[in-house]
């Protein structure tokens, strides 16, 4: 695949990045066209006037957003191939990413020879995550499939309501108890999952599973 003639759009905002990302791909893939962006204004003129195979997606392109436009690229050339390349390794982004018209990911952690692994993937109607970023969501899921949180029935309360986003005001008019009586059982909570704060106890209960539809009701 590497004599194709490709279109590939480069987006970063360093320009040393696209500079090296632009090199390491001209290796790859020698007789392809490789074009340049650097934010929304610059993408959106390249993807008017070229018909475009691939596009390297960075997330955070200075002061803007890449997902708050994703939308609208993949409205714009349906049939183009996104790569996000980012630092923002994180599961719930890249799940999000792919979601939302994504076809491949790349953390910055991870070596240049991903890149090239994911565009022949995405060019072959595959979903590529590179090797570095699923190695660690299995390591992170292995240990979280060992850990157990024994809670009281009114710790799940608290929680359940916690997690429905209610102030502790809130919670102990709900559940007819003091804001005092609350907050014991919220530290209690933060002990035993290992947290400091509220964002954490939530995020690591919807990694264990006591967060879905029905809690929301």
């Amino acid at each position: 695949m590497s004599n194709l003639k490709l279109n590939i759009l480069i987006v970063d905002d360093h320009q040393m990045i696209l500079e090296g990302i632009r090199s390491f791909i001209s290796t790859q893939f020698p007789d392809s066209n490789i074009l340049l962006a650097s934010n929304h204004k610059e993408i959106v003129s390249v993807l008017q006037k070229h018909s475009i195979d691939v596009m390297l997606l960075d997330l955070i392109l200075k002061k803007e957003d890449s997902r708050n436009f994703l939308a609208q690229i993949v409205k714009l050339k349906p049939e183009m191939k996104i790569v996000v390349i980012s630092s923002l390794e994180e599961e719930t982004v890249v799940h999000g990413l792919m979601h939302n018209g994504v076809h491949g990911f790349v953390g910055k952690s991870g070596s240049t020879m991903y890149i090239a692994e994911a565009i022949r993937s995405v060019l072959d109607g595959k979903t590529y995550i590179d090797p570095i970023f699923n190695e660690r969501i299995v390591e992170k899921n292995k240990s979280l499939s060992t850990f157990s949180v024994n809670l009281t029935r009114r710790e799940k309360e608290v929680l359940m309501e916690t997690l429905k986003e209610k102030r502790i005001k809130e919670i102990a008019e709900c559940l007819f108890i003091s804001e005092k009586t609350v907050e014991n059982h919220r530290s209690n909570l933060f002990s035993k999952f290992g947290v400091t704060n509220v964002t954490g106890l939530v995020k690591k209960a919807m990694l264990l599973g006591y967060f879905s539809d029905k809690n929301r009701s």
